[in-house]
């Protein structure tokens, strides 16, 4: 379910300028700008509404809708019964019905020059969008397309919450005036809020730690992700979030003290470990910490809390690259042996694997005789 975007100002906290403000949810789509369909047909909203949910797929003649065309044919296979579905093509009639797989998406596709993103799309929402309306045109929901069948569930079980959703988009378009406008401690005691009430919503804390970022105070947003570690000891992105900001700005010690208390917390989940030792492994060599590489995934290893089917061959391979990157090549075709033991009834698993000891086992058997050649001659 989308909580809010705070558009791009999030990033760069930029001032954004809207010609008209779009359609909030909640009102009533009466009808779409343009009547126009590529199939030559002139049509309006009320000819879909009345019987099912309707679904608005929103694109432009551009690689990302391109991408999403596939999706949304399975998805109108598969929801057919349940939504009507409306492709809104944005640019000019003909281009756009020349476009690859416009006409043959399997439902109707209106023409439209534009008009329908002034109408439908809010600050930060990209194109390609997903727009949900009720069988009466009322506008439940916009977001990305593959959130669609689970945001219908929500409608269909009478679970959907549209005053919440309403609120959340007010809070959201709060929070981006004030970051528009600059007054950003403003913002962040609004998200402090909103975060202390809705704890779940990781996208709150996400969104304040841009903002600590942006202002370079490190210590304040360090202790926002150790305050959040300690309420959700287990949620790794709160980690991810800490590694990648100290990688630009912490020392030797407090590297340290973050991989140690990383290998603590996360003892008994080895597939943290070893993402977070092939993370730093690809590092450039002047932020590269080679020991801390090692005793990560030596530490998820010996563990051995390898509780899914084919997580220790997965964890051999990860392990056996490592290996491989450090110049123990002998040693990553061992690890490569013992992931092919581990995934001998996971096929796919098994061929990468059999694989990558093919390989090991190459190099391993050049590199042994090979010596340098005598520049001299």
């Amino acid at each position: 379910m989308r909580f809010f975007k705070l558009c791009t100002a999030v990033c760069s906290l930029f001032a954004l300028v809207l010609t008209a403000a779009p359609l909030k949810t909640g009102s009533k789509l009466g009808q779409l700008p343009s009547p126009k369909f590529l199939d030559g047909t002139d049509r309006n909203l009320n000819d879909f509404l009345g019987k099912k949910f309707v679904v608005l797929f929103l694109w432009e003649k551009n690689p990302a809708s391109l991408a999403e065309f596939s999706q949304v044919v399975n998805l109108h296979a598969n929801l057919r019964e349940r939504a009507e579905f409306i492709g809104v093509g944005i640019g000019e009639h003909q281009s756009l019905k020349n476009f690859p797989g416009a006409i043959r998406l399997g439902f109707p596709v209106n023409s439209d020059n534009g008009a329908i993103k002034q109408l439908l799309c809010r600050p930060g929402d990209p194109i390609p969008l997903t727009v949900l309306l009720d069988k009466n045109g009322t506008l439940l929901w916009r977001g990305k397309l593959r959130q669609l069948p689970a945001m219908l569930k929500l409608c269909e079980d009478g679970k959907f919450d549209l005053k919440e959703q309403i609120r959340n988009e007010v809070f959201a378009d709060e929070v981006n005036e004030a970051i528009r406008s600059q007054q950003l401690d403003k913002a962040l005691a609004m998200l402090r809020k909103e975060y202390q009430d809705h704890p779940e919503k990781f996208e709150l804390l996400r969104v304040q730690f841009s903002i600590l970022k942006k202002l370079n105070r490190k210590d304040d947003a360090l202790k926002l992700l150790h305050d959040a570690q300690a309420k959700h000891p287990m949620d790794f992105r709160l980690f991810e979030m800490e590694y990648l900001f100290i990688n630009q700005l912490a020392t030797d010690a407090e590297f340290k003290e973050f991989f140690a208390r990383l290998k603590k917390q996360f003892a008994k989940r080895p597939e943290v470990l070893i993402a977070f030792a092939v993370a730093e492994s690809k590092l450039p060599p002047e932020k590269l910490n080679p020991a801390a590489v090692l005793d990560l995934a030596a530490a998820g290893w010996h563990k051995e809390y390898f509780t899914q089917p084919g997580a220790r061959a997965s964890y051999a391979l990860e392990y056996a690259m490592i290996m491989h990157i450090f110049g123990r090549n002998d040693l990553a075709c061992e690890l490569a042996e013992i992931a092919c033991l581990e995934a001998e009834k996971i096929p796919a698993l098994l061929k990468k694997a059999r694989a990558a000891r093919d390989y090991y086992r190459k190099i391993r058997d050049i590199s042994i005789p090979v010596k340098v050649s005598d520049l001299k001659k």
